[in-house]
């Protein structure tokens, strides 16, 4: 838009006149701007929600020789990347949608309920990656360790797994009873500098045969550490 010319200066008016006249047509080419039309907005495209890929359907005991495959070839910090553990896991791993630090897959279990695997930073400064393998049993109404939720369906045997990653060479501990129950695995590498930690939480399934509930695998998470390596 073209500005109003401004009015011209009597050429025998006096100094203060004059700066007066000026200071007119200031005002008014400030007040024709501000009637001038703002720029046109560059309307956002919104990008595209971000598609998880769907993993394979799986049997229980066949996500359960992955996840002792995948704890059998820990060997240094880079097998807890995601490109390493979609690999021993056989699983695609992708882009979380709800977190862009996470990598992430899922995938139906063909007994029934579900299964999902992430790859993340626990702590900035560790080493490695921090890795969940999760199991959603059959007839999920929320976390089953709690009374309201408890499930008759049991998403995998704690015993035999826990026997199995002994057998790998990790020690094993039950963790302190005022936590949720779970136990710890620790293996030590010390030609690699590395040790791993697993924690494998339970839930009780309900089981008229056991009082306390039959002990299922709710979750096993791995991480890495160098600061405490056994060297013998």
């Amino acid at each position: 838009m073209t500005a109003t010319p401004s009015a011209s200066i009597d050429a025998t008016a006096t100094p203060e006149q004059a700066a007066d006249a000026a200071a007119a047509a200031a005002d008014r080419a400030a007040e024709t701007a501000s009637h001038a039309a703002p720029p046109a907005k560059t309307e956002r495209v919104p990008s595209p929600p971000v598609q998880l890929t769907q993993s394979p359907a799986l049997a229980t005991e066949e996500l359960r020789a992955r996840v002792l495959k995948l704890i059998e070839s820990l060997k240094a910090v880079r097998d807890t990347e995601p490109s390493h553990v979609a690999q021993a896991l056989g699983v695609p791993l992708g882009p979380d949608p709800e977190d862009a630090e996470s990598q992430l897959a899922e995938g139906q279990l063909t007994g029934g309920g579900r299964y999902s695997v992430s790859v993340d930073t626990l702590y900035p400064g560790t080493p490695g990656q921090h890795v969940e393998i999760h199991w959603t049993p059959a007839g999920w109404k929320g976390d089953p360790r709690k009374p309201e939720n408890a499930l008759p369906t049991c998403s995998l045997d704690f015993q035999p797994l826990s026997d199995d990653i002994a057998a790998l060479g990790y020690s094993r501990s039950k963790n302190a009873p005022h936590l949720k129950e779970a136990w710890s695995f620790r293996k030590d590498v010390p030609a690699n500098n590395i040790t791993f930690y697993l924690v494998v939480t339970l839930y009780r399934a309900v089981d008229a045969a056991n009082p306390k509930g039959r002990p299922c695998v709710l979750s096993v998470e791995i991480d890495a550490d160098d600061a405490e390596v056994r060297h013998g």
